[in-house]
């Protein structure tokens, strides 16, 4: 690896600043035990782009620190070689943005089947936060990601807020169950959810039943928006238009 290696992570660095040379690799690899403190790859891929790049397609698994339950993705990193040295890596939370990204449009389309289903993720990261797994829940939200509710008039921006949301929100109830009564990939990365929510508050005997949905936007392999609405056959629509919107 070269000296002055250049690492760029697209999922876990929250500025422009690269992690650069031994320290910054180092650095990064610790900053990503600090994210995610039990993961591992799998079903690696590797893909020479001319002389000079490599690109890598694996499955990676998270782990949280509390519960144990695993979370899968599929990620990939571009590496950049001079003189047989590692000069530059980038790394990405999605495949087809990285196949993409090196000119690999072709093979790309190719790997679609590959993607992880979205409902799928956004099922596992739900079961995940009523576990008290955090950590495993915000492996799939984008540092930039927006959290609303409309009817109380409430957004969240940022992951650290998100997570603080969730944090209290789950935090004032006992005995706490979702159940999933309905979950609809509308494609061009748009997915709807209706939850129930049956649950006790701390202190209190009597139990919160509520029906809620969620309208989740993904970009890149990444939750970038969640809107939470009461009103479901509005929420529908809304989620509908919003698909159709972005086709």
């Amino acid at each position: 690896m070269d000296t002055d290696v250049a690492i760029d992570d697209l999922d876990i660095s929250l500025d422009t600043e690269r992690y650069r040379g031994h320290d910054g690799f180092r650095k990064w690899i610790s900053d990503w035990s600090e994210s995610f403190p039990r993961w591992r790859i799998e079903g690696v891929e590797v893909r020479p782009v001319g002389v000079d790049r490599l690109v890598v397609l694996f499955e990676m698994f998270v782990e949280g620190r509390e519960s144990g339950i695993e979370l899968s993705r599929h990620d990939a990193m571009v590496f950049t070689l001079r003189e047989a040295k590692i000069t530059g890596i980038v790394y990405y939370n999605d495949q087809q943005q990285a196949l993409e990204a090196v000119g690999l449009t072709e093979w790309a389309m190719s790997q679609e089947s590959t993607t992880p289903d979205l409902v799928e993720r956004w099922r596992q990261a739900a079961e995940a936060a009523y576990r008290g797994d955090l950590d495993a829940t915000m492996g799939i939200f984008a540092p930039d990601a927006v959290w609303e509710l409309e009817p109380l008039g409430i957004s969240y921006g940022g992951a650290p807020a998100i997570r603080s949301f969730l944090e209290d929100w789950l935090g004032s109830y006992e005995n706490y169950e979702d159940d999933q009564e309905e979950a609809l990939d509308l494609g061009n990365g748009v997915v709807f959810v209706v939850s129930r929510l049956d649950a006790r508050p701390v202190g209190s005997p009597s139990r919160v039943q509520e029906r809620w949905s969620f309208t989740v936007l993904w970009e890149a392999g990444m939750v970038m928006r969640v809107t939470g609405r009461n009103d479901i056959n509005a929420a529908r629509a809304a989620a509908e238009r919003l698909a159709e919107s972005r086709g």
